[in-house]
C-alpha cells in the first residue's frame, strides 16, 4: 500500500529532525517535505501534495490562521494537524475555524501522535485528549464554517491592534462592514474583547516578528 505523505512545518530544526526520524520509521508513513515559516509551508504543500501537514502554531511570517486557510484553499486534499505547546481552548477553536482537521499538544506521547496522523489522513477530526472538553456541547467552529480570506485579514488586523476605522481604510470597506466581519469572527472563534484578540495574536503568532507587514488588501 502507498505510504501516507506528510509535511512537517516547525521553525525548530531539532524538533523537525526528531519527528522525521520517528515518522519515517513507520512502514505506512513518509515525510516528503519540511518548512520553517508560513510561506515556506504553503510552497512546500503545493510542491509535494501531502495528505497530512503537521503544523506548529507559532512560526515566523504570517500567522497560523492564514497558513491553515491558504493550505486548505490551495490544497484541499491536504489535512492540517496542528502540533503546538498552546493549550488554550480559544486557540483550538480558532485553528478549527481556519480549517484544521486536528489539534495536538507537543507533550503528547509519540504513539498517540502517530494515531492522530493516521486518523486525520482518513478524514477524521482529532483533538488531544487533554483538550477534549473543547468538543463538548455545540459543534466546533470548523464544522459550522471556515474563515474566509477576508475574515482572516480582518482577524490579523484586529490582533495587530488596528481600529475598525483603520481596518476599513486599509481594506477599502465601510466601518459597518468591518463590524459585521468582527461579529462573524466572534461567533467562529470565541474571541470577544480587544484583549482576547491581542492575547490570541501573541500566542498564535499572528502578530509575527517586529516589522511584519500587514496583509495586503484583496478585492471583494
Amino acid at each position: 500500500m502507498p505510504r501516507t505523505r506528510i509535511v512537517l512545518a516547525d521553525d525548530h530544526v531539532i524538533l523537525r529532525e526528531g519527528l522525521r526520524a520517528l515518522i519515517s520509521a513507520q512502514p505506512d508513513l513518509e515525510v516528503v517535505g519540511e518548512a520553517a515559516s508560513g510561506a515556506e509551508t504553503v510552497e512546500c504543500v503545493q510542491a509535494t501534495e501531502p495528505r497530512v501537514l503537521c503544523l506548529d502554531l507559532s512560526m515566523p511570517g504570517w500567522g497560523s490562521a492564514t497558513t491553515i486557510n491558504r493550505v486548505t484553499q490551495l490544497a484541499p486534499r491536504t489535512r492540517v494537524l496542528v502540533l503546538t505547546m498552546h493549550n488554550d481552548p480559544a486557540y483550538v477553536r480558532s485553528a478549527l475555524a481556519a480549517g484544521a482537521a486536528g489539534y495536538f499538544l507537543k507533550t503528547t506521547p509519540f504513539p498517540d501522535l502517530l494515531a492522530a496522523i493516521r486518523a486525520v489522513a482518513t478524514g477524521a477530526q482529532v483533538i488531544d485528549p487533554a483538550l477534549g472538553d473543547v468538543l463538548d456541547g455545540p459543534p466546533p467552529p470548523a464544522e459550522r464554517s471556515q474563515l474566509s480570506r477576508r475574515e482572516t485579514e480582518v482577524l490579523e488586523l484586529l490582533v495587530k491592534g488596528l481600529t475598525h476605522q483603520e481596518i476599513a481604510d486599509l481594506l477599502f470597506l465601510s466601518v459597518k462592514t468591518v463590524e459585521t466581519y468582527r461579529a462573524r469572527l466572534r461567533e467562529k472563534t470565541g474571541l470577544k474583547t480587544r484583549a482576547d484578540y491581542v492575547r490570541y495574536g501573541i500566542e498564535a503568532g499572528l502578530l509575527g516578528p517586529a516589522g511584519t507587514e500587514a496583509p495586503k488588501p484583496t478585492e471583494g
